[in-house]
């Protein structure tokens, strides 16, 4: 009995101890700005830690964690079911200082784009209640777009979804005027869960750029686009060979592989057009 008493005892100072504050959003966006009535919907998270917060998508963060206990569990080895969701973005913003960055995509290409930006928000004399929580209204103009937020000083953290931030509370909900882009609060609670931030594999290599760096970067690779294969030899020029094989076991032609790659670009640019933020995407 008594150490059932002292492991109940050890679980409950656990808890209270839990420094890490998470916060759960709904995230609506149409990703073709010519399909407005396509909507597509996904679970965020933001975990704010004592000097810096995370934002990225739960089925991300669940997915890099069932990765990281197979690597331990199996000697480097990975592997998993789960899915890791559509939204690739992971945003950091540190507490300290300004200097915050997104992890945006090119292909296959991940660019880690330092952000500074200076957020002119214009608070409204105009409040309402969302979530039980007692908001005020915000707009903002940021990435092209004009946004308004609900924020509440009764969660005391000047932080939000994505890299929206220093507000004088946190933000419960945000949306463009053109309701293609959506955040809403579903969940709060403590966690004791560490950082989200998982290291690159080594042949997957992380770029540092600054915001003009990636949108020519981004605007390179749109006029003249590459299958996810012809970017991983350029990104790794040690490989010489790359050979790909069907489900059959039979080795694909290279040219035909580069063709359809190249094609799967294209339509993708096509199809995911409406960014949150378009002025990095212009």
């Amino acid at each position: 009995m008594n150490k059932i008493f002292l492991f109940l005892i050890f679980v409950i100072v656990l808890k209270l101890n839990a420094q890490n504050q998470r916060f759960i959003y709904e995230y609506k966006y149409v990703p073709d700005s010519t399909k407005v009535d396509s909507v597509l919907t996904e679970n965020m998270r933001l975990t704010i830690f004592k000097d810096h917060s995370e934002f990225l998508s739960e089925m991300k963060a669940k997915r890099d964690s069932a990765i990281v206990k197979s690597s331990q569990k199996n000697n480097g080895k990975i592997g998993t079911d789960l899915s890791p969701g559509n939204i690739k973005t992971f945003v950091w913003k540190n507490k300290n200082n300004s200097k915050n960055y997104s992890t945006e995509f090119v292909g296959m290409e991940s660019y880690k784009v330092t952000d500074e930006t200076d957020f002119n928000w214009t608070l409204i004399d105009e409040t309402k209640k969302i979530q039980n929580y007692n908001c005020q209204k915000a707009i903002l103009k940021f990435g092209r777009r004009e946004w308004t937020a609900w924020f509440t000083t009764e969660l005391p953290f000047q932080d939000g979804p994505h890299i929206f931030c220093k507000l004088p509370g946190l933000i419960v909900t945000i949306e463009d005027s053109k309701k293609h882009h959506s955040f809403q609060l579903i969940a709060n609670y403590k966690t004791n869960d560490g950082t989200s931030v998982m290291k690159a594999f080594h042949l997957l290599k992380n770029y540092k750029v600054n915001r003009k760096q990636f949108n020519k970067k981004w605007n390179d690779f749109r006029k003249n686009p590459i299958s996810a294969n012809e970017q991983f030899l350029l990104m790794n020029p040690q490989i010489t060979q790359f050979k790909s094989y069907d489900e059959n076991g039979n080795e694909m032609d290279a040219n035909a592989l580069r063709k359809a790659g190249t094609e799967k670009a294209k339509k993708n640019l096509v199809k995911n057009n409406n960014f949150l933020d378009l002025e990095l995407y212009r």
